[in-house]
């Protein structure tokens, strides 16, 4: 087993900065060349790859019940108090939304398991933190691989995950092509007719093309990343470098020249990042490691913030944007230290002694 180092947090930091920047474009209108239109896809496909890289490491080193356990403790505790903290900010403040709450919140409820993406409504109205459909892949995520390392394990193929690899980017391309085609409409269709809501393109590609279906690749490029880093660090330089800026750096051309999106080669232009970013020596500066700590805080709290400093109070200029930057780090680094990384080590106690195969270190 490959242990990683602080690299990893420097990925997550890139890859929260660019969410960051994305939702920073929309909400206060200045353009950032880039980031500012597929900063959103860039980071959160970075998300997914490192889980990838992560979480079988996790699966396989624990048992099932430690396993669920880790997963729970890690994601829904400060999730809960930041959701919890907004809606009922939200419910005391606008009158409207407290009587949606009221009259539909059994879809709420999908949105505290992190199952809003099945749902219109859930979706649309509930998820108060902007970014809860992601949430919903990840969780998808977390069960599937546990029935993908059970075969890995009774089949014993040497390259299964790179079989594993090929099946999940088919499968993927297919389900966007279908949905492109709108065959896959018939899912979502029927709810929003019933709440009165038109199944735009835009509420098609939140809830048909972005789900764990269509981004399940980008976990297990992660996690062959993981099987093959050894393999992957041996890639000479010359060719590693230009073909991933290659990739990331015109993500948009290549988007256009693919025609569908997300698209295998932002997998692999990622990946580049990604194995990159392994192989140089562990990166010293504190603020981008810490900025990768606290990384999923960031991630729950930032579009929040910028929506009403932004939107709602119609603030702008350099004070606006520096609230929103002190706001954001507060807030994050008062989540972390007050309930994210204790639930995490609170979780520990309720998890057996034994684990299965080799620690890892730093498990996401």
């Amino acid at each position: 087993m490959v242990k990683h180092d602080n690299n990893i947090d420097v990925l997550r930091a890139c890859a929260i900065l660019s969410v960051a920047l994305h939702h920073f474009s929309i909400y206060s209108g200045i353009p950032v060349p880039l980031f500012g239109r597929h900063g959103g896809g860039i980071g959160v496909q970075l998300f997914f790859v490192i889980s990838g890289y992560l979480i079988i490491q996790s699966a396989e080193r624990n048992r099932l019940g430690d396993y669920a356990k880790a997963r729970f403790f890690r994601i829904f505790p400060v999730y809960w108090v930041v959701l919890g903290s907004i809606v009922l900010i939200e419910m005391t403040a606008v009158p409207e939304f407290r009587q949606l709450m009221f009259n539909e919140y059994p879809h709420f409820l999908l949105n505290l398991l992190n199952l809003q993406q099945l749902s219109v409504l859930s979706s649309l109205f509930f998820d108060r933190v902007h970014v809860g459909w992601t949430l919903t892949v990840e969780l998808f995520w977390y069960g599937i691989v546990v029935v993908l390392a059970v075969v890995a394990h009774r089949v014993r193929w040497r390259h299964f995950w790179l079989a594993a690899l090929a099946f999940t980017t088919l499968l993927s391309v297919g389900w966007i092509k279908a949905a492109d085609a709108g065959v896959l409409d018939f899912l979502y269709l029927g709810q929003a007719r019933s709440v009165g809501v038109e199944f735009s393109p835009a509420l098609q590609l939140a809830l048909i093309k972005s789900n764990i279906v269509g981004y399940l690749y980008f976990f297990v490029m992660g996690t062959v990343i993981y099987r093959y880093e050894r393999v992957f660090k041996r890639i000479p330089s010359g060719i590693l470098w230009p073909v991933t800026l290659l990739l990331v750096v015109l993500w948009s051309p290549w988007q256009g020249f693919v025609g569908f999106a997300p698209q295998p080669l932002a997998a692999v232009g990622l990946a580049g990042v990604f194995i990159l970013l392994l192989r140089l020596p562990p990166v010293q500066d504190a603020l981008v490691r810490y900025i990768g700590k606290i990384s999923y805080s960031l991630y729950l709290v930032h579009a929040k913030v910028m929506v009403v400093v932004y939107v709602n109070l119609q603030w702008t200029g350099a004070d606006a944007h520096l609230a929103v930057i002190v706001a954001t780090l507060l807030l994050s680094i008062g989540l972390y230290y007050s309930v994210e990384q204790p639930m995490i080590e609170f979780g520990k106690r309720f998890r057996s002694t034994v684990t299965v195969g080799v620690p890892a270190g730093n498990l996401a």
